[in-house]
């Protein structure tokens, strides 16, 4: 039986294009890569709210208490900067129609679960891109824009990709991390991170909880963090196991419903993101994973 399953394995890697050869995962293919590079300077957090059949309504509370939280967010990286001496400037914008209104935007499934692994993560991802564009034409509908002497007349951003280099000229910022919110807080289902290990298209994350400890986690991912807990990226028990013993306040652990001021930054993430060039010898086996990445 164990034959017939590599067997299986082997004829279905050797199906995918070229382009899409499986590999395994080497959490070091997501530093200084894409629009969020080294997280230093002046980075813009940029979100939008999104309702669906399938998720909680975004009330005029929710979005207020969702701010707060990316509020405490930054003021927690900021003092992290701060005690690392890393020059990080955060800003925060975020799309709203007249009135509290959102953007009613099915996911690809029902679930964040589903639309980043089904029917597979290399399709899933070609559908979350997709979605993730027609979110963004009509965030970028409403942007203002600005005319220029001697510089043709601008459109309106069509894609996240158009959307981001305009929010980038737009703020004067080095990087822009594109947030989607999902009101799931009374749901079980995750938060990920889409395009962070390579530069096809730029990268965004869907976050379904408003925790700052949340917000947090998936900001770093765009900027290179690795999950310590098993997760879509993450799946080989033993050096989960073994991260969670070194690093159990991590922010990088799962984040779900754990105090903001109770985490930490460890060496493992600051390399990641860029606060720190040398990897300690002992934590080179923990940067790669035996599963597969497309």
């Amino acid at each position: 039986m164990k034959r017939i399953l590599l067997y299986l394995g082997l004829l279905l890697i050797m199906m995918i294009p070229a382009s899409h050869k499986a590999k395994r995962m080497d959490y070091r293919e997501a530093r200084n890569k894409n629009v969020c590079k080294d997280l230093r300077g002046d980075v813009l957090l940029y979100f939008i709210f999104i309702d669906s059949k399938y998720t909680a309504p975004w009330t005029e509370f929710d979005i207020q208490s969702t701010i707060d939280s990316v509020r405490a967010a930054i003021t927690w990286l900021h003092t992290k900067a701060r005690s690392n001496k890393i020059p990080l400037n955060i800003k925060a914008d975020f799309y709203i129609g007249p009135e509290f209104t959102t953007i009613i935007r099915n996911l690809p499934e029902a679930t964040v679960q589903e639309s980043v692994t089904s029917p597979n993560m290399r399709k899933a991802k070609e559908n979350l891109n997709r979605w993730s564009d027609a979110v963004s034409k009509i965030a970028g509908a409403s942007v203002t824009l600005h005319k220029k002497d001697g510089i043709p007349e601008i459109k309106p951003p069509k894609n996240k990709e158009r959307l981001v280099a305009f929010l980038r000229d737009e703020n004067k910022v080095e990087s822009v991390a594109m947030f989607y919110l999902v009101n799931n807080y009374f749901k079980s289902d995750i938060s990920t991170p889409v395009n962070i290990f390579d530069t096809e298209d730029v990268e965004f994350a869907i976050v379904s909880y408003k925790y700052a400890a949340e917000l947090v986690h998936n900001f770093l991912h765009l900027y290179g963090a690795a999950d310590m807990h098993e997760s879509v990226y993450r799946r080989q028990e033993r050096k989960i196991s073994i991260l969670t013993e070194m690093y159990p306040n991590d922010i990088m652990q799962d984040p779900y419903g754990k105090a903001i001021n109770k985490l930490e930054l460890s060496d493992y993430t600051k390399y990641l993101i860029g606060w720190s060039d040398e990897l300690d010898p002992e934590l080179e086996t923990l940067m790669t994973d035996k599963m597969l990445n497309f």
